[in-house]
């Protein structure tokens, strides 16, 4: 059993950790191929990583519908912050390739150069990010969950936002790097998915 602890950027609640963070850190270390990611991407050395997103808020709504708890999840969201780039993402993505024994992909994304990808891709600027976490605070709230394993084992919660939205399947817009278009596109897709989600307007 790996111990587990809940860290963000607010001051931590001494004694006090909620039971949505009680349920997600059981149902974290339930799924061993997230753990065995976490912890080739430590050995890697993968600057201040998280795994976070998509993956570990499907296993929270899989869990609630009483699905398999990777039912649908197609990848997992790698993030982390290297602004000298010594390693390229893709090696990364490669290296974890051939390190699990798992088949899901590992999409490996270096947030001190996601400005250029939003400017590119999407026609989107924004302020270049100094760290990882900025890229999480930059997601709709029921998405912006990461965690990593520190130098102890213990898994470490990111959520800038509480994880509320996420056990409530309730989608609500993040403006910070987004449009209205893009996320009418992202929640339609959600809705596909997930019948029960609440998705709240964007204005």
């Amino acid at each position: 059993m790996l111990h587990t602890c809940y860290w963000s950027d607010q001051p931590m609640r001494v004694n006090q950790v909620t039971v949505y963070e009680k349920q997600l850190l059981q149902l974290i270390e339930s799924v061993p191929e997230l753990i065995e990611t976490a912890r080739v991407a430590a050995v890697l050395g993968i600057s201040n990583y998280y795994l976070a997103g998509g993956a570990i808020t499907q296993v929270i709504w899989n869990h609630i519908d009483g699905q398999p708890l990777l039912s649908r999840v197609k990848d997992f969201d790698l993030v982390y912050f290297d602004q000298t780039q010594a390693v390229e993402q893709s090696e990364y993505e490669q290296q974890l390739v051939e390190r699990v024994s798992h088949n899901i992909p590992v999409d490996v994304k270096n947030q001190a150069t996601i400005h250029q990808v939003y400017a590119k891709k999407l026609g989107f600027k924004i302020t270049p990010y100094t760290r990882v976490e900025q890229g999480i605070d930059s997601w709709l709230s029921a998405f912006a969950i990461g965690f990593r394993l520190d130098e102890f084992n213990r898994v470490r919660l990111y959520a800038p936002y509480g994880l509320e939205d996420a056990f409530y399947m309730r989608i609500k817009p993040n403006k910070l790097a987004m449009s209205k278009r893009s996320y009418q596109s992202m929640t339609e897709s959600y809705r596909a998915r997930w019948p029960n989600v609440q998705v709240m307007e964007w204005d």
